[in-house]
């Protein structure tokens, strides 16, 4: 019998064009397999979290943000199957805070919960310490807070904002206002009341509201502007005494105190701040969304809704895109009201 014999050079020719065609399917398989993963979606958040997660906060310990985010930490730890950390970072505005969680690593394993005046830093301070929408991933708007109450200690002699202003503009003595640090939103309404008034109120800055509320009971300092949840204690107590509210329309809760536009200063109306949380930039978008489902189930809770209720704000907690939007807005509008305050970068 015969048998078919193969040249060496065919069979190198063979073997070329058998690798050609492995090459070109295993390109293909690869396509394939880019094309899957688009069409699926964001990868899944795996096992996340394996271990506890910490949450900073820029204050201390009993503050508005401090309480809200200890009562919602909770219930998303059970849900997560992991603890949740508060570790309270205060001082500069937020500023420490912020700075810890851009060096943090992008995995998850560190949020900030914050307000507003933590993203005020990038717009008073000269060298910017961090740019929010460049070093921080925003996940949540977790609330806003329609307005401050503006307190006084009681022996001021100012039933009113009119009366208030009135007193600020006196020679012979300096009545002061406190705030969390230059370019806080607390300093921010303190200027603004300036500017729009003709008031001589003194910036007095301290390191978290507990000092500034020491400090308004001990009369250091005669005004302050605190929002209703941690406040209310003090005013029911006759330690303070609450003269006006800052938003458009009186608070259900208290509907004896008027508004700053009623009782003295047409037309200024200022929303107080507002919550979010925020983690490292370039964190998976499947992490964060995980955070952001998480917050926004804890928000529903009775206890959760009462919390935000009683203390004045308006819950949220929408999607990370729509955060995004948010502070591209909140950026450019609070940037005028401090040129038109007189705020300008240290």
């Amino acid at each position: 019998m015969s048998r078919d014999r193969v040249t060496l050079p065919a069979f190198f020719a063979r073997h070329r064009a058998d690798r050609r065609a492995g090459i070109a399917m295993g390109r293909a398989l690869f396509s394939a397999l880019c094309i899957a993963a688009l069409l699926a979606g964001p990868a899944p958040a795996g096992g996340y979290p394996v271990r506890p997660v910490r949450m900073l906060i820029p204050q201390p310990a009993g503050g508005t943000m401090d309480t809200i985010a200890r009562a919602l930490a909770d219930p998303m730890a059970r849900s997560l199957g992991q603890n949740i950390i508060i570790d309270n970072r205060s001082g500069a505005n937020g500023i420490i805070a912020g700075e810890t969680l851009a060096r943090a690593a992008p995995d998850g394993y560190t949020l900030l919960y914050t307000s507003a005046s933590l993203v005020n830093n990038e717009l008073v301070q000269k060298k910017k310490p961090f740019e929010t929408l460049r070093d921080f991933a925003p996940v949540t708007l977790v609330n806003r807070l329609p307005g401050y109450l503006v307190l006084v200690h009681p022996q001021l002699a100012a039933q009113n904002m009119r009366e208030l202003v009135e007193l600020s503009k006196d020679p012979r003595r300096r009545v002061l206002f406190g705030s969390s640090g230059v370019g806080n939103s607390q300093h921010l309404l303190g200027e603004l009341i300036n500017a729009r008034s003709g008031a001589k109120l003194a910036h007095v800055p301290y390191k978290g509201f507990a000092l500034i509320m020491n400090a308004l009971m001990g009369n250091e300092i005669q005004v302050a502007f605190g929002s209703p949840t941690t406040v209310m204690g003090h005013i029911k107590a006759g330690r303070v005494r609450a003269i006006a509210y800052t938003a458009d329309r009186r608070w259900a809760v208290m509907p004896d105190v008027p508004t700053v536009s009623e009782s003295g200063i047409p037309g200024l109306v200022y929303q107080a701040s507002w919550h979010g949380i925020f983690a490292p930039a370039a964190t998976p978008r499947a992490i964060v969304l995980r955070v952001q489902g998480e917050v926004a189930k804890a928000v529903e809770l009775p206890r959760i809704r009462e919390l935000m209720d009683s203390g004045g704000h308006v819950t949220v907690a929408g999607s990370p895109g729509e955060f995004r939007e948010f502070l591209k807005t909140y950026l450019g509008e609070t940037g005028e009201q401090l040129r038109a305050a007189g705020i300008t970068p240290q």
